[in-house]
């Protein structure tokens, strides 16, 4: 049995890269047959960027862990 795959994507309302990202994922894991769970989180505030993580967007939570750990600047809408 596979297991099911937990992604969040953290972004803000308007980032073209999150739509295409998660759709190129659903994409994916069904051509694969494979399960994922995605979560979408929507920043709605720069002050809230820093207490949810926002170091760019997407920002990517593979299974509670971020993708890309390394810091490419303070948290923000960008």
């Amino acid at each position: 049995m596979v297991s099911m795959v937990k992604v969040e994507i953290k972004t803000f309302k308007g980032c073209q890269s999150s739509i295409d990202f998660r759709t190129y994922l659903e994409d994916f894991f069904n051509e694969k047959q494979l399960g994922i769970e995605i979560k979408l989180t929507l920043i709605r505030s720069p002050e809230q960027s820093a207490t949810a993580g926002l170091y760019g967007s997407p920002t990517i939570m593979l299974d509670g862990k971020e993708y890309q750990e390394e810091r490419r600047g303070p948290p923000g809408f960008y």
